[in-house]
């Protein structure tokens, strides 16, 4: 009777995580093909196209002592193999983040279920089910997706190890650590908070094997560890991630529970931001009173609680130096958070009317949020297909079409590469400096240095550029955008079209 009622648990266990990961990819697959690729999704599908000799070249070459790039490969490696057997549309570049993403739904199931038991690893699932963050990433073809897998699955074979299961799971702990460190640079958080746990609850069984684990991938990743040395002197020369403060903090926390877009209004925000906070204060509450838990559960407890905050403490920390903050590089650190939560809700006693109070307001802001993702298109992914099909249209034989940096010119560029388009060079130095001479030699799309380059013999010069950097440039001391400054002087303005925030300029001689 036992054995039956045993298989009958696993069925429905099975067919529980079924109907969750189908809710799963109905959701991830909601407007992935029509929504535009932008700046970061463009430059990956243009770079994983060429050869990985390219790709590496672009990659590591120095410039000024530092890398080209500031990303390890893996990514980059498989989107070159995966495009050569299925094209590179739009849905079919995305997909594989799909697939990653509901790869990583099972893992945080698994992991619930084996700190707790199958009803937390269910409801962490379903959590992460509906997380906008997660289906964010989820649906765009950049590194973070397999990042958030692979973390996972070093969470996993760790847990399986400190369970005292056999070697073959320290093999795992090793592969998964290391394949996330060539994923992306900070993938090494995860690593670091699983170290922390060791230490801080004292489990020194697991010291011994940690410490050669951590020898092993040490020496598995040896190949790119220079490289990241010299990655890391890439993001000092210049790099775009502004120094966090109470801002960040604050948008991370928005991030991890529902999801944060400039349209927004902000008697929105406000009301996310007060309900992430009441949410994590009831969720700190929980776990200050874990006396009465046994030992596994409360190390199950803190273990998830060093994953979800050790990686945003770390990173914000490092950045009061160099910044590296990056919020959707802490995705796996919100997947434990997930997990965390689904754990103390699993044995809260509510009463069903505060329950309610709760559930409903945080079933709506979730709603609203996804719509608002799933339909947004302003800054950085306006409808760059229809702007350059515009051009396409009412380009005529010798009209140059310049785009003021790299942000508008790369998206156009993905949807029609048959278009002769240019696209002015970020100032030396700046923030915004991030797209070296050797990855665009190796992309085979050169910036034109200055104006007088990018509209040689032209009549007429299309010019495009976000209406956000009129005020970008404002502040930095300019009444407009130096590159339209320079048309004004020289050519007539005909014509003016926007789609969303992305202006479109033509220019003619007098």
């Amino acid at each position: 009777m036992a054995a039956l009622l045993g298989k009958l648990r696993l069925n429905r266990e099975r067919v529980s995580l079924v109907a969750i990961l189908l809710l799963a990819l109905v959701l991830r697959l909601i407007n992935l093909g029509s929504r535009n690729l932008w700046y970061d999704e463009a430059f990956a599908v243009l770079y994983a196209e060429k050869s990985f000799s390219a790709i590496l070249y672009g990659t590591i070459t120095q410039v000024e002592g530092a890398a080209a790039d500031v990303h390890p490969l893996l990514y980059y490696f498989f989107l070159h193999l995966w495009m050569g057997l299925f094209g590179q549309s739009p849905f079919v570049v995305r997909l594989p983040s799909v697939i990653f993403g509901l790869a990583s739904i099972v893992l945080v199931f698994s992991i619930g279920r084996k700190l707790f038991d199958s009803g937390v690893g269910l409801l962490a699932a379903v959590i992460t089910v509906i997380a906008p963050f997660h289906i964010n990433y989820s649906q765009e073809n950049r590194m973070y997706s397999l990042l958030c897998l692979l973390s996972l699955l070093t969470v996993y074979f760790f847990a399986r190890c400190w369970k005292g299961s056999g070697y073959g799971n320290w093999l795992g702990f090793i592969l998964a650590a290391t394949l996330s460190l060539y994923t992306h640079n900070l993938a090494f958080l995860v690593i670091l908070a699983l170290d922390l746990f060791v230490l801080l609850t004292r489990r020194w069984r697991l010291l011994k094997p940690l410490i050669f684990s951590h020898l092993a991938f040490g020496l598995l990743f040896s190949p790119w560890l220079t490289v990241v040395f010299s990655q890391f002197g890439k993001i000092r020369q210049a790099y775009w991630v502004p120094r966090p403060g109470l801002k960040e903090l604050i948008q991370t926390l928005i991030f991890f529970h529902f999801d944060l877009l400039p349209t927004m209004p902000m008697g929105l925000v406000s009301i996310l931001l007060f309900l992430s906070l009441l949410i994590l204060v009831l969720i700190l509450y929980r776990i200050g009173r874990v006396r009465g838990r046994d030992r596994q559960t409360k190390e199950g407890i803190y273990l998830l609680l060093i994953l979800a905050l050790a990686p945003v403490i770390v990173a914000f920390l490092i950045s009061q130096f160099k910044s590296i903050y990056i919020i959707r590089g802490l995705l796996p650190a919100a997947a434990a958070y997930y997990i965390l939560v689904a754990k103390i809700l699993a044995e809260a006693q509510f009463p069903k009317r505060v329950a309610w109070l709760l559930l409903l307001p945080v079933v709506v802001l979730l709603a609203i949020s996804l719509a608002y993702h799933y339909t947004y298109a302003r800054f950085p992914r306006p409808p760059f297909d229809k702007a350059v099909a515009y051009l396409g249209e009412n380009y005529q034989s010798g009209d140059a079409i310049v785009h003021d940096n790299k942000l508008t010119f790369f998206p156009c560029h993905y949807y029609d590469r048959e278009l002769s388009q240019a696209f002015m060079a970020d100032p030396p130095g700046s923030g915004s400096d991030t797209l070296a001479l050797p990855t665009q030699e190796a992309l085979g799309l050169l910036a034109s240095q200055n104006m007088e380059e990018a509209t040689v013999g032209s009549q007429r010069v299309w010019f495009v550029i976000f209406q956000r950097a009129f005020a970008e440039y404002e502040g930095l001391g300019y009444p407009q955008p130096p590159h339209k400054a320079w048309l004004e002087e020289r050519y007539r303005l005909i014509e003016t079209v926007t789609f969303n925030d992305l202006n479109i300029y033509l220019y003619e001689t007098p």
